[in-house]
């Protein structure tokens, strides 16, 4: 019969599990549990390509728990927070901000856990894109054309009151003492008037453009200003005022034989039939063949349109002039009425001193006549009516009357 020693037993037993406590113990020590913050972006998932989210955080903090060695491996791109889009629609909403974290690790909080998002219906515009130099100084002795751009638009896409605040979209080009024709591919870039625009809401299609900007040998130049044809006439009761063109005067280059047959450039003519409004337009410079342009081919056309008003001024002082010496002059009435017509502000500031009236009465002779009066009114203002526009003159012999009346 065989015997068991138990104590051995009990000793081979007592030494694994003292050995496995140490094993732990020194694993405790050497990788310790420990907590780590994270700073992770926010993903917007299955969102309808029809709207946008045009206000939310960009960042959240994420604190997860593990062993030191296993989150020494761990990473900001190996945790993902996501926000799940799918059948959301327009309007303000309060979310729970989902996240994945690496196996090995647990999540421990997630600041914030909720957020407040906006969305919107995405929108989508064709803006024209612009270049902007950063030096505009080719090599001395050389001169930069007209930019070509391809394409010269790009499809702007993001929500509505943020593409309502952009001021232009352009390229930025460095000539950089260039002596040769300039061409890039350039990243398309926005300015916005308020400051505020956010780009990570906003995209571009494409989001770069070709820009071919011929350099060559300086040609002579000259200024000649631009000049604005109108097609029409304003609604009854409303007139032109003026035409602000801007800018009103332009460079021009060319060989001296072409440029010496221009004085003036024109552009695409300005419609006004019927229209009571001012009309500002953008509008292209025709230019002649053989001469050259720097810059954008257009100009901004003005064209200010004013109501005209009526105005009646009584009993303005008719002036004789033209009597013959010896010769006593009377005249019925006097006085006459004058309708002027003008634009408001113009017609309120005159006064009776603006009006003249006179009779000229050089070569009539000694008797009675009908002669017309003659009114003066100042500048940009149109004399509609005299009333009455002719009066009775009576000329006498000053020596008969003195006769007469026994002096």
């Amino acid at each position: 019969m065989r015997i068991i020693n138990t104590n051995n037993l009990l000793y081979k037993i007592f030494s694994v599990i003292l050995a496995v406590l140490l094993w732990l113990f020194v694993s405790h020590q050497e990788n310790p549990m420990t907590e780590q913050l994270f700073t992770v972006p926010v993903e917007i998932r299955d969102l309808s390509p029809n709207l946008v989210v045009a206000e939310r955080p960009s960042f959240i903090k994420v604190r997860l728990q593990g062993q030191r060695q296993d989150l020494d491996m761990v990473s900001a791109r190996d945790i993902h927070a996501f926000l799940e889009m799918d059948g959301m629609e327009v309007g303000m909403h309060t979310m729970e901000i989902n996240v994945s974290v690496p196996g090995k690790t647990r999540l421990v909080s997630v600041i914030p856990s909720t957020v407040n998002i906006k969305v919107e219906t995405m929108a989508r515009t064709q803006v024209p894109v612009v270049v902007s130099f950063a030096d505009n100084s080719p090599a001395k002795g050389f001169m930069a054309l007209k930019p070509v751009l391809t394409p010269n638009q790009v499809l702007v896409s993001g929500p509505q009151d943020q593409l309502a605040d952009i001021k232009q979209v352009y390229v930025e080009v460095h000539l950089g003492e260039a002596q040769r024709n300039y061409h890039q591919s350039l990243p398309v870039k926005v300015a916005d008037n308020s400051g505020g625009l956010n780009l990570d809401l906003i995209s571009f299609s494409p989001q770069e453009v070709e820009v071919l900007i011929p350099v060559v040998r300086e040609l002579p130049s000259k200024s000649v200003p631009v000049k604005i044809p109108l097609i029409g006439q304003p609604a009854p009761g409303y007139k032109v005022e003026r035409v602000v063109v801007e800018p009103s005067l332009v460079s021009i280059f060319g060989e001296f034989s072409r440029l010496d047959q221009v004085d003036a450039l024109n552009t695409a003519p300005v419609d006004i039939s019927g229209t009571t409004k001012d009309v500002n337009k953008k509008v292209k410079i025709n230019l002649p063949q053989g001469i050259t342009f720097l810059g954008e081919e257009s100009v901004t056309a003005v064209v200010r349109i004013a109501k005209l008003e009526e105005k009646v001024f009584s009993e303005i002082p008719i002036e004789i002039q033209g009597v013959a010496e010896g010769i006593n002059a009377e005249i019925d009435p006097a006085f006459v009425d004058v309708i002027v017509e003008g634009i408001e502000p113009v017609v309120e500031k005159l006064n009776h001193d603006h009006i003249k009236a006179i009779v000229d009465l050089t070569g009539l002779e000694v008797g009675e006549h009908e002669a017309a009066v003659q009114v003066t009114v100042p500048e940009n203002i149109v004399l509609k009516e005299i009333q009455p526009a002719k009066i009775a003159v009576n000329l006498q012999d000053k020596t008969i009357n003195l006769e007469l009346r026994g002096e």
